[in-house]
């Protein structure tokens, strides 16, 4: 290959919600400067989803272009479970070795084995090799979440490091590092994901007081999930997470947090940016920006992700194209329903490569190139959860209790109402619990038996569910072992 082939990165942002990029101009008060330059000089998808959105699943579909119901883990992985990233198919792998790239990822991979490459060439790895950095940082040593908040609780804090030794400014650092590093004579793939925004809400001064002056909206909360009417999915886990105590002022202080390690991760994009030009780096790079999963951020009574719900199940995606494209694919908003599983078709296509083996994503590169897009359904599952989504109508299936939500996403973009029993929408009921039954029958998924989606009993325990307390996992120790 030429050296002249663009470089590839991919930026991932763990549990960014799709509604924070403040170009999109929705209720979150977000400062995103550099991403809203990305979506200036690029494509931004607004309705873009995780088919499993969850960390572990998503890094194999990421590398993979093949949905979780395919490789049928749709939780993380057990201990011994390994990634299923086949180096045939693994896109740093197929980059390395068909089309001459040296690869890099930097941050939080969320591998099984933790270790694991995956098409790789070198991994530095979140928490690992930060926490072991950290060690050397007088007096900073064993501060990583020293404040005592594990990975899934959202009591709002601020870093127990200084904004320098934080984990998102050595993310940014390992990846300025790569750039001086790496052989000039060969493009590159550079993978570079943030464990922020995720849990802890801890965002380092002067970003935990970034938005004291903005005024915070109150989380959404739809009359379906109101109370103790909500379905059992949701009463098991907002009891397990203890979310059913924490006052209006604690959800109002979190999110006021979130946005803080939104924007500290959007100005260290801005270190990260700069050196690109100055390396004369950034017109011939095509610039994916995107998460793995979204965030409740108390809307309808939840935190964290799991779900097909606005917030939690979509995400931001960005694909800003190299300069070699000339003005196509700039400045556009595509409104069709895209999954994170397209970015790995249109990368191979933007290098000149076919995907091999089977390929439940499709390519974006025609809509990047400035042609548009046809209509689409598509479709996801988690855990005992699954939806089906055509661009305005979403339908959200729940096993336990056979709980079924539809929602008119154009007219009701909160998804506030519930229209499952609604006559007038009958048909696109049936239509699109229709396709969801065939997209998870085609995986000999569990969740389909005779033709039909599986009810199990609508079971809610508070007492059971609060005592196993998922939420309490603390520090990791040098190595990343306990994380």
């Amino acid at each position: 290959p030429m050296a002249s082939s663009p470089n590839i990165i991919l930026i991932v942002a763990d549990q960014w919600r799709a509604d924070c990029i403040n170009c999109l101009q929705t209720p979150h008060p977000v400062m995103t400067p550099h991403v809203d330059q990305l979506a200036a000089e690029g494509t931004l998808f607004t309705q873009a989803y995780a088919d499993c959105p969850i960390c572990m699943p998503q890094r194999a579909t990421q590398l993979t272009g093949q949905v979780a119901s395919r490789f049928g883990e749709t939780r993380h992985f057990p201990p011994g479970v390994r990634t299923p990233v086949p180096l045939e198919i693994s896109l740093p792998a197929r980059l390395t070795r068909e089309a001459g790239y040296q690869t890099k990822a930097i941050g939080k991979m969320h591998f099984s084995p933790e270790r694991a490459r995956l098409g790789f060439e070198h991994v530095t790895l979140h928490p690992n090799d930060y926490v072991n950095w950290l060690e050397d940082c007088t007096p900073y040593g064993g501060m990583y979440r020293g404040h005592g908040l594990g990975g899934n609780e959202v009591y709002p804090t601020v870093s127990a490091v200084p904004e320098r030794y934080t984990h998102t400014h050595w993310i940014i650092d390992e990846s300025i590092k790569f750039l001086h590093q790496r052989d000039p004579d060969n493009p590159f793939f550079l993978q570079v994901v943030f464990e922020a925004p995720h849990s802890p809400f801890d965002p380092p001064e002067p970003y935990d007081r970034a938005y004291d002056n903005f005024t915070i909206p109150d989380p959404v909360i739809g009359e379906w999930a109101a109370g103790d009417a909500a379905p059992p999915e949701f009463l098991n886990r907002r009891a397990a997470g203890k979310w059913n105590y924490l006052r209006p002022e604690v959800i109002r202080e979190a999110r006021r947090r979130y946005y803080g390690q939104i924007t500290h991760i959007d100005f260290q994009l801005g270190r990260f940016f700069g050196a690109l030009k100055s390396l004369g780096l950034y017109d011939n790079s095509v610039i994916i920006f995107t998460s793995d999963h979204g965030e409740h951020l108390g809307d309808h009574g939840m935190f964290a992700k799991s779900s097909f719900l606005r917030g939690a199940g979509d995400v931001p995606m960005i694909i800003r194209p190299a300069a070699s494209a000339g003005d196509a694919g700039r400045s556009i908003r595509c409104n069709t329903p895209v999954l994170t599983a397209d970015l790995y078709p249109t990368i191979l296509e933007m290098v000149g490569l076919q995907p091999r083996g089977p390929v439940d994503g499709i390519s974006l590169a025609p809509v990047v190139s400035g042609s548009g897009m046809k209509d689409r359904t598509i479709f996801g599952e988690i855990a005992a959860t699954a939806f089906a989504f055509d661009g305005r109508y979403k339908f959200i299936y729940y096993s336990n209790g056979g709980v079924e939500l539809l929602f008119d996403v154009e007219n009701d973009p909160q998804e506030l109402h519930n229209r499952a029993a609604d006559p007038s929408l009958a048909p696109v009921l049936e239509r699109l619990r229709k396709g969801l039954i065939e997209y998870l029958a085609g995986f000999n998924r569990p969740m389909v038996k005779d033709g039909k989606l599986v009810r199990t009993e609508g079971t809610h325990d508070r007492r059971k569910a609060s005592m196993a307390a998922p939420q309490a996992l603390r520090a990791p120790l040098r190595w990343g072992r306990g994380y």
